[in-house]
């Protein structure tokens, strides 16, 4: 079952982020877990990162939370809240809105 994790940053967290992305790119490079989508969120400048969004496929609500709980970032206090939302893929992973693709 799918799982978005959205994770908001808190806003003095650009140090931890810096001191810990490989550890947390090691992490997700070795987990598990499968992972269908991940990358940091950003502010309107395009540049500045704010936090991180995750959708996970895991048996349920405790294996997201682990994985949530688990990450570097996570464990050094990054974000300042992390929310796990059950997903629903009515795409099923193809697009599915705007305009047809020859």
């Amino acid at each position: 079952m799918l799982f978005l994790i959205h994770c908001t940053q808190k806003p003095d967290g650009q140090a931890i982020r810096d001191a810990h992305y490989d550890a947390h790119r090691a992490y997700l490079q070795a987990s598990p877990v499968d992972i269908k989508l991940a990358g940091p969120m950003v502010a309107d400048d395009g540049d500045r990162r704010i936090g991180s969004v995750f959708i996970v496929d895991v048996p349920d609500r405790a294996a997201a939370e682990a994985f949530s709980a688990g990450d570097p970032f996570t464990r050094n206090g990054l974000f300042e809240r992390v929310l796990i939302t059950r997903f629903l893929d009515i795409t099923r992973g193809r697009p599915a809105f705007g305009p047809a693709k020859d």
